[in-house]
């Protein structure tokens, strides 16, 4: 089996494991030489996996015969636009994969369905939505259609931030559409799922904290608070749109705010989830995210899949940011943190360079606790924003 993997970033590293479990030959794209994972490949070509034409290209000439996304919004978008044109199994149709990941068209599918989730309005001209707020109760969030880990995203508390807001996010917008929604104050959570045969055979809930950016997730800590009411309102809801549009084997993860002890959707994606989320998911749920996602997108019989799945322990990751951007002089773990340590993954060393603080890990530690209040107060109530020391 030859497999056109589409990254090998950190985020990538699990499915490359998982596709070489399956004894795949891995041939990987990239925009930059150098990738973390690229060494565990069988080759590297160099590309954006975001050109879908290019990446068609590719796949014809390698002979590929699966193709797997990488944790990237648009490598989803790439994969489906490929696998549909080449015939090749494990994948939505690409106008499914539009329909869920583009926020605009998710907040439609909402409304056909009643999903709980805040009211929006997508827009594609500025002046039309410069308008609609002006008729608005604030505050309002605006977003990107087409971006994802919070890019281009803006909370706004007048007409004024508003405006700059929408300016802000359809300069993020490859397809030049954004979403007004309402906002919704509460704690803000993940929850992926693992569907076979569209329903949820699994689940893994996390709480997400945000401190250097409020629109990129920090920290995750495992499991998500109040996590077993949840999943009585959200799988249902899951299921829904699975059946509803016939969705393929794999995971479904979606983040939803809890506001008055009630989930409230923001958004979900086809994809393993970044920030190597799998590695504390794994953990607390003892199966591999990764395995049996690259089992799915390679179109292989996942009805094996381990069951029951229940949460145990306490996990988190932590992902290591700097306070400015600027050349690294030094990264230094707290040895408050030594205890609680199960792993660690470094991206950048010092003498790398920081080049968007809020959104360029220089790595992520992993942790294990023996109680969520322990969990709570290491990492959110004596948080650290010391790691790195800049030159």
């Amino acid at each position: 089996m030859k497999v056109l993997l589409l990254n090998a970033g950190h985020n990538d590293l699990g499915l490359i494991r998982g596709l070489k479990k399956l004894g795949a030959q891995i041939v990987v794209t990239g925009k930059m030489p150098g990738l973390i994972g690229a060494k565990y490949c069988d080759k590297y070509i160099q590309a954006d996996y975001s050109d879908m034409e290019k990446i068609l290209e590719i796949a014809k000439e390698e002979h590929a015969d699966r193709i797997c996304p990488c944790c990237n919004d648009y490598g989803v978008y790439t994969a489906a636009y490929v696998a549909e044109k080449l015939g090749l199994p494990g994948h939505d149709s690409y106008e499914t994969v539009c329909r869920l990941n583009h926020k605009d068209k998710f907040k439609k599918l909402a409304r056909e369905l009643d999903l709980i989730t805040p009211w929006s309005e997508a827009f594609t001209d500025t002046a039309q939505a410069e308008r609609f707020l002006k008729t608005v109760k604030y505050p309002v969030m605006v977003k990107p259609s087409d971006a994802s880990a919070g890019n281009g995203a803006a909370k706004a508390e007048n007409l004024e931030e508003a405006c700059h807001a929408v300016s802000q996010a359809f300069g993020f917008s490859r397809k030049h559409a954004i979403v007004i929604e309402q906002y919704v104050s509460g704690s803000q959570h993940g929850f992926s799922t693992f569907l076979v045969r569209e329903k949820v055979m699994a689940y893994c809930s996390n709480n997400e904290y945000s401190f250097v950016n409020p629109y990129r997730v920090e920290i995750d800590t495992f499991p998500a608070d109040g996590y077993e009411k949840a999943a009585e309102v959200l799988i249902p809801e899951i299921e829904k749109i699975a059946q509803t549009l016939h969705l393929k084997d794999g995971i479904f993860h979606l983040q939803y705010m809890l506001s008055d002890e009630k989930p409230q959707i923001l958004e979900v994606m086809r994809r393993a989830v970044g920030n190597m989320y799998s590695v504390p998911a794994d953990q607390l749920t003892g199966i591999s995210w990764d395995y049996w996602e690259a089992r799915a997108r390679c179109g292989m019989d996942c009805s094996d899949f381990p069951v029951p799945v229940r949460q145990h322990g306490y996990f988190a990751y932590k992902a290591v940011l700097g306070s400015r951007d600027g050349v690294i002089k030094r990264i230094e773990i707290p040895q408050d943190y030594d205890k609680y340590l199960f792993g660690q993954c470094m991206i950048k060393k010092p003498g790398d360079v920081i080049r968007d603080y809020k959104s360029d890990p220089a790595g992520f530690l992993f942790f294990m606790f023996q109680s969520a209040e322990e969990m709570q107060r290491v990492l959110i109530e004596e948080y650290r924003c010391d790691l790195i020391q800049m030159e």
